[in-house]
């Protein structure tokens, strides 16, 4: 018997290997992704600096602060699997202090005023 209008085609059976090979690594590209944003967290409550540094070590993102900013300042800590912004978030609830985003990824704290420089009111010598 033969068979009609079934011819092989080398060409074509090339660009369907080479389309599944691209679909192949997109859906594990998008896997690795998705697990490389949740890790595993365990940085104990206690005081801010030594727990944003072991953020630091255990997320691997960069993050800027000023000590004097984070002095005096606790944790409640953070454990188990999530993403680095959301373990941040936790660790930095209850504080005064923000995160900024900048453009190449980096994360910095930033502290607001502090009250009495934000309520002193200027003062004008009205004696000359």
């Amino acid at each position: 018997m033969n068979r009609i209008g079934r011819q092989k085609n080398p060409t074509l059976r090339s660009g369907i290997i080479g389309r599944r090979i691209v679909v192949g690594a997109a859906c594990a590209w998008m896997m690795g992704l998705a697990c490389a944003h949740a890790r595993e967290f365990d940085v104990r409550s206690g005081e801010l600096k030594p727990a944003l540094d072991a953020f630091i070590a255990q997320s691997g993102v960069q993050l800027i602060y000023k000590v004097e900013d984070v002095q005096d300042l606790s944790t409640r800590g953070v454990k188990g699997k999530i993403t680095p912004d959301a373990a941040l978030d936790r660790l930095l609830d209850g504080t005064r202090l923000r995160i900024r985003r900048g453009q190449d990824g980096a994360m910095v704290l930033i502290a607001p005023p502090a009250p009495e420089a934000m309520a002193a009111p200027a003062t004008t010598d009205k004696r000359r």
